[in-house]
């Protein structure tokens, strides 16, 4: 291999009349199917690892899916959790922070907007939204897919009924202004007031019996309560799983399903990008927290403004200073843009960033705080880091085998709002 103006130049000798000849090529020729197998430990997704007291319930997914596109769960009734996660943005929004209470729009034209109960403005949400695809598959800190794995950036909720529940309570992203009192007053009374307002509604009621009716006389005489919400909801979101992606198909053994690019860039992504270090497994995501120190932007989330310590801020604890939960890479090409600040628009720019040796950093991120391993350069060609990108997008599938209920916006909801805002915006996502 030569190199030629900072690029890497695959030659291969032959002979021709005696003499030795030099044939080169930018476009090295990829590893085989068989090799790339045989080398790296690729993974596709097992089963679904169920909480004991949630295994698979149709009534309880058909109820969540309800309860996930309907405003009735937001202070304000202005917003939903499918505001955020949208189905056209693979259960993203496309912003680079969420736009919550009294937003208008969806996707990345959502603006942030003001409460409707005070007039007060509402920021954005100091974190990008990640995509809930696959979040069924979360490790457990043993590194097991369990349904107790640490959710949000920070890891402060674990599994998906853990954390379902969480948004209801913050000013940004549902709660508002809609509840009186000090900011730790409006939270404590959020969640008992939307469960109020459910409890109200006589078909959701019904729905809530129906989808516990194994858990007895209890549910018959108060079928709403906060747990079986965060269930419903959970039982939902766990079964949006993607297994269909060009990577998928390649592990199955279809030996064309990923190109020649894609094919080596799976080789540098395990090899000379390091990438596995954090982005390992089938969901690409060792779940553990790691200093990368990109580069911080928005409101954040301590009392330095502008400032997000990340794990610390739930942990308290200095070694947990700016670390965040390492993102799977799951359906990443269609879940722009990245790193929890939403920093970085294109992938090229992420591996940019990593393959400058962390650069350009948050500067109140100190060296020895950065995980070892992305502290340095990487080294990798132009044609390297192309590769690692193709390969990235073999990483995609959007549903595809998934029922079409599950990825579609009901037409209407038990609260009588209009799904997703309750402005009348809504509509994106409907098929």
């Amino acid at each position: 291999m030569l190199r030629v103006a900072g690029r890497s130049i695959w030659c291969i000798t032959t002979l021709l009349s005696g003499a030795g000849t030099l044939a080169c090529s930018t476009n090295p020729q990829a590893p085989s199917a068989a090799d790339l197998r045989s080398r790296f430990d690729l993974e596709t997704f097992g089963e679904i690892p169920y909480p004991p007291d949630n295994p698979r319930n149709e009534s309880r997914i058909r109820l969540g899916r309800l309860l996930f596109f309907d405003p009735i769960l937001g202070g304000e009734q202005d917003v939903a959790c499918g505001t955020c996660h949208l189905p056209d943005f693979a259960f993203a929004d496309g912003r680079q922070l969420g736009a919550g209470v009294g937003g208008t729009g969806l996707g990345p034209a959502r603006r942030v907007g003001v409460s409707s109960v005070t007039g007060n403005p509402i920021d954005t949400e100091p974190r990008n939204t990640q995509s809930i695809f696959n979040t069924a598959f979360g490790l457990d800190p043993s590194g097991t897919p369990s349904h107790l794995a640490p959710m949000f950036w920070d890891g402060r909720a674990t599994g998906l009924e853990g954390q379902a529940l969480i948004p209801i309570s913050s000013r940004a992203e549902m709660r508002g202004d809609a509840f009186p009192g000090s900011e730790a007053e409006a939270r404590a009374v959020a969640l008992d007031s939307i469960i109020e307002r459910i409890h109200n509604i006589p078909e959701y009621v019904a729905h809530f019996r129906d989808a516990f009716a194994s858990e007895g006389a209890d549910t018959a005489q108060a079928p709403v309560i906060a747990l079986r919400l965060a269930r419903a909801l959970g039982a939902y979101q766990r079964e949006l799983v993607t297994t269909n992606s060009a990577y998928d198909r390649f592990v199955d053994g279809d030996d064309e399903a990923l190109s020649p690019a894609q094919r080596r860039g799976l080789e540098v992504f395990f090899t000379k990008g390091k990438c596995t270090l954090c982005h390992r497994g089938a969901m690409f995501s060792n779940f553990l927290f790691r200093v990368t120190a990109s580069p911080q932007a928005g409101p954040g989330k301590t009392v330095i403004p502008g400032d997000d310590t990340g794990r610390e801020e739930h942990t308290g604890q200095p070694e947990d200073r700016y670390a965040f939960r390492v993102p799977s890479l799951r359906n990443v090409e269609l879940t722009a843009p990245y790193m929890h600040a939403g920093v970085f628009e294109t992938l090229d720019e992420v591996m940019d960033f990593y393959n400058g040796g962390a650069q350009p950093r948050n500067p109140n991120v100190s060296e020895d705080l950065i995980e070892v391993s992305v502290r340095s350069p990487l080294g990798l060609t132009e044609s390297e880091v192309n590769d690692v990108v193709q390969f990235l997008r073999s990483l995609t599938d959007a549903g595809s085998q998934l029922d079409a209920m599950l990825l579609t916006v009901p037409s209407s909801v038990p609260s009588g709002l209009t799904p997703l805002t309750g402005s009348g915006t809504s509509g994106l996502g409907n098929r």
